[in-house]
């Protein structure tokens, strides 16, 4: 293939990749995603990472890299291959986890491994080690991926409220629609017994971090007392996960669990809300 047909392609695929996620271009070209990742590799053409498409369209113009040179044709005509990019550690480890996504979702968490990350990504077992040391900890790193999606998207939701009432509607009901769109994916880490071991001291702490300003606010708002605002939280908390559970299994349709959760939610609101006005009634009347 002459130089200028290759680079044709390289600049083609580049263009593609950045345009939209690998698994729509993939589709496309009627190849698989991880095909796909190894055709960019075998080309030196860079490719975004799950998260790239998780930014607004200003960062992932800021964030896409040039398309780096290849090296020119030997003087004897005979053609090399594209120059390959290595990729810094940080790169690396969110092409692994791309792909083990992609197998998690299609395969399961059985069919993970570091070997069979490795040939995926067409580099030796020895550099997928040097990103995780054991296949537990891709498991582990992908839940926290799942899970700061959650949380990321929760906060952007909570964000445009404009009173605390809409900010939590808005944010049950964001909880729902990703659990139905990605729940099935952190639940089939969590089946895994050493990542719930592994998650399950980083999730108390995180847990303690969030959960501290909102007991706060509702004693203030509603004049609760610490006991009463951590217990009325705890029981919110439950339900939406409970509900997020059902539609992450399929036992619940999406549409059946915003009618069934939104209003109880709604309800422990506005009863702690009652609570402060019966509150001042009492105190007024004293």
């Amino acid at each position: 293939m002459p130089a200028e047909t290759i680079e044709d392609e390289r600049a083609s695929l580049y263009e593609a990749v950045w345009r939209a996620p690998l698994t729509t271009v993939a589709a496309g070209l009627n190849i698989t995603p991880n095909g796909l990742a190894k055709m960019c590799d075998r080309l030196g053409v860079p490719r975004p990472s799950r998260d790239h498409w998780r930014m607004s369209e200003q960062e992932r113009l800021a964030a896409r890299p040039p398309l780096p040179e290849v090296e020119a044709p030997a003087a004897d005509g005979s053609r090399r291959k594209p120059r390959r990019v290595r990729m810094s550690m940080e790169d690396r480890q969110a092409q692994l986890l791309d792909i083990a996504t992609e197998i998690v979702r299609t395969e399961g968490t059985e069919a993970i491994s570091l070997n069979r990350l490795a040939r995926e990504a067409g580099i030796s077992e020895a550099q997928a080690h040097n990103c995780f040391s054991r296949r537990v900890d891709v498991l582990a790193e992908l839940a926290r991926r799942e899970v700061e999606h959650f949380e990321k998207s929760r906060r952007g939701v909570v964000l445009r409220g404009q009173d605390r009432l809409t900010r939590i509607i808005m944010s049950t009901t964001n909880y729902l629609i990703v659990a139905d769109r990605r729940g099935a994916m952190i639940q089939a880490l969590l089946l895994e017994p050493e990542v719930r071991e592994i998650l399950r001291g980083e999730h108390e702490t995180a847990r303690q971090l969030t959960t501290e300003p909102i007991v706060q606010s509702m004693g203030e708002l509603h004049d609760m007392a610490r006991e009463e605002a951590v217990a009325s939280n705890w029981l919110v908390t439950a339900l939406c996960l409970r509900t997020g559970g059902l539609i992450s299994n399929g036992s619940l349709p999406l549409e059946s669990a915003m009618r069934i959760c939104l209003p109880m939610v709604m309800g422990c609101v506005r009863s702690n809300a009652g609570l402060r006005k019966a509150s001042r009634a009492a105190a007024a009347g004293a």
